[in-house]
């Protein structure tokens, strides 16, 4: 238990700071989707995000930054979906009651996937949570935001706005 805290409090520190910056995503190919829905409103087929900016963010619930961000993936959600924007979140807990505590609690009207054998973390190169990609609308990653800060979700919208914007 002292480790996990121990863990918890330097992941946050380490985020909150260095990490928050928007930075060149790793070179990664977003081809599949091996995480489970975590309801059966959150089905995903993979051709359908082709055409579509689409956010996808990792998380856990034992992660303060995450907790943090989430509400602001949801408001940038239910701006942007009628015009093209999907957000997809990525739990990566090993708690489940926790999690979906902390989902009945806060709940998000995006999908929301589990990340059982956190295949998907080895496939996107995470390092630290929250991680956020930003895809355009051809599936190409632009953006990589780890962590979480006041302004993050100004940047974002901002960026957001322009690849709705780009022609697919």
């Amino acid at each position: 238990m002292k480790l996990r805290l121990l863990a918890v409090l330097f992941l946050s520190v380490w985020s909150l700071n260095a990490l928050s910056k928007n930075t060149t995503p790793p070179n990664v190919e977003f081809k599949s989707f091996s995480a489970e829905a975590l309801s059966k409103g959150s089905a995903l087929k993979f051709d359908d995000l082709k055409g579509k900016v689409v956010l996808m963010d990792f998380w856990a619930s034992w992660c303060e930054p995450c907790k943090e961000a989430l509400p602001h993936y949801n408001k940038l959600y239910k701006k942007y979906k009628d015009q093209g924007l999907v957000v997809i979140g990525i739990n990566e807990d090993d708690d489940l009651k926790e999690r979906d505590d902390f989902l009945k609690a806060h709940p998000v009207e995006f999908s929301m996937f589990y990340d059982k054998s956190k295949q998907m973390a080895k496939d996107f190169k995470v390092q630290a949570l929250p991680s956020l990609f930003v895809f355009d609308k051809k599936l190409k990653p632009v953006s990589l935001y780890r962590g979480f800060s006041e302004d993050k979700p100004q940047a974002l919208e901002k960026q957001i706005q322009e690849l709705l914007k780009d022609q697919p």
